[in-house]
């Protein structure tokens, strides 16, 4: 009884957390409650508990709960230990210096990227998004990736719901425009950010598939969008040339 009791507490704990996945705002302990069908009492105490080892994170101006430290220190761990950082991290390194640019490599979390690793040459252009920042999927060459190889039942739950916030004067604004886009990026394999996400940062994205030829990640190069566009000829190879090696490190079948 003691260990079902235990399993169950720890099951509600990852509900809680996994509410995040697609929230933005903190969440207050009545939200929490009434979300999980659980009662007040029952989420209070696993609430505080996870804000005591980190997991959360109370605000005090509001009372509600955002994710704490915790998560991001097990989530890098994670992201850091994962075969496409190890095996794929001196192909992301190459590309970075035949191009001195810094390129990420990101995946996709709830209707987020997720930058899982950053490379930068020593001329950095610019610092954003570091490794562990989460980023728009929508006006992001890596996201962009990610939704076009994403199973079409998936994709379409997400963008049910899916907030196409307009961030520049380029951002795709609507959900039929964004697909119709997606169509483009899995016919050619290559993804565009065309300062969509911030005004005079421009990117161009491939592809990284596993050992069952399923898209597990992406990665893209960024920088002044006319550098990038000046050497587009000579980028596009490149991100072709880097993705094939990656997948293939991965276990990826040549014909995919």
């Amino acid at each position: 009884m003691n260990e079902k009791r235990l399993i169950q507490s720890i099951k509600r704990a990852s509900d809680i957390l996994e509410l995040f996945l697609n929230e933005k705002k903190p969440i207050g302990i009545t939200e929490f409650a009434r979300r999980l069908g659980l009662a007040k009492s029952t989420v209070s105490s696993i609430v505080v508990t996870l804000d005591a080892l980190g997991f959360l994170e109370k605000e005090h101006l509001t009372g509600k709960y955002r994710l704490g430290p915790q998560i991001f220190q097990l989530g890098m761990k994670c992201a850091t230990s994962m075969d496409i950082v190890t095996l794929g991290r001196a192909w992301i390194e190459r590309l970075c210096f035949q191009f001195m640019e810094p390129v990420n490599v990101g995946l996709l979390v709830g209707d987020k990227v997720t930058i899982i690793m950053r490379i930068e040459p020593e001329n950095r252009y610019m610092v954003f998004p570091e490794a562990g920042s989460v980023i728009p999927a929508h006006s992001t060459s890596i996201g962009k990736m990610l939704f076009a190889h994403m199973d079409s039942k998936r994709r379409d739950e997400i963008l049910k719901d899916y907030s196409f916030d307009i961030l520049t004067s380029n951002t795709i604004g609507t959900k039929k425009r964004f697909l119709e886009e997606l169509q483009q990026v899995k016919r050619d394999g290559i993804s565009y950010d065309r300062q969509e996400s911030i005004n005079g940062l421009a990117g161009i994205g491939g592809p990284i598939f596993n050992h069952t030829g399923m898209l597990i990640a992406a990665f893209s190069l960024s920088g002044n969008p006319k550098t990038i566009e000046k050497k587009k000829n000579d980028i596009i190879p490149a991100i072709r040339f880097t993705s094939r090696q990656i997948s293939s490190q991965l276990g990826c079948p040549e014909n995919i």
